[in-house]
């Protein structure tokens, strides 16, 4: 068995992937597997080297198209989506932002979200890229949504009904007992996650439903509303 998690940053990708992981048995994250989705050619390349071997999986970021769907269908490997709420999705990523950059990680090109980096969550240039720059987020989350080549599963979801949620995606994949899925909940804990390693212990921050809810003030929500209101509604959550 092989799984590929396709979703953007901070959608909650090393949760889903702790779970299908241990739930299968599965070696998480395949090394490389994140750079090898830059195209479809270089996906079927990694394949065909033995890159992505059987009881394997991993996660990555790239934008939908059908070519890179067609390739996972071909290796074969299981193909899953995770979406979040996108207000949730900003705040992670403002704070993802501060911990890397202050590690020095992610800085050897010029991103748009590094104009985050050691300013409040209400400064200019945050209130900035969250009109000019964090759209492509959200698209990137819809394409995969919509798009009907991968197994959709919310964060929301997992939080409120993790067991129901995960009867519905591993039915797709290989049915397993609910005893298996109950042991993988408590496996892949927030808590225990922060424990495996020092990245984890900051890459892994709040983990929970509404954090955006105690961080954003009327100026984020208004940027929201008059630039990402049909992306939201597409996505299928409320514009506040």
């Amino acid at each position: 068995m092989r799984i590929v998690v396709s979703a953007p940053p901070k959608s909650g990708n090393h949760w889903i992937g702790c779970l299908l992981s241990t739930i299968y048995g599965l070696q998480y994250p395949t090394p490389g597997g994140h750079a090898a989705t830059a195209s479809p050619e270089t996906l079927a390349e990694f394949a065909a080297s033995g890159g992505f071997p059987d009881g394997s999986m991993f996660h990555h970021h790239t934008r939908f198209h059908p070519r890179l769907c067609d390739v996972i269908d071909a290796i074969p490997a299981h193909h899953v989506t995770m979406v979040r709420d996108p207000y949730d999705v900003f705040v992670s990523m403002y704070y993802w932002e501060q911990e890397r950059s202050a590690r020095g990680l992610g800085r050897d090109r010029p991103r748009p979200r590094h104009a985050m980096y050691g300013k409040p969550i209400d400064d200019e240039a945050v209130l900035q890229f969250l009109a000019d720059g964090f759209g492509p987020h959200i698209e990137r989350a819809n394409g995969w949504i919509h798009s009907g080549r991968a197994i959709p599963i919310r964060y929301e979801e997992l939080h409120d009904s993790p067991v129901a949620a995960l009867q519905r995606v591993t039915g797709q994949i290989k049915p397993v007992s609910d005893e298996t899925i109950v042991a993988a909940l408590e496996a892949c804990r927030a808590d225990r996650a922060r424990q495996q390693d020092e990245k984890m212990a900051w890459h892994v921050r709040a983990a929970r439903v509404g954090d955006s809810r105690d961080k954003l003030g009327e100026a984020h929500l208004r940027i929201f509303r008059e630039r990402h209101g049909d992306l939201i509604r597409s996505l299928g959550y409320e514009v506040r």
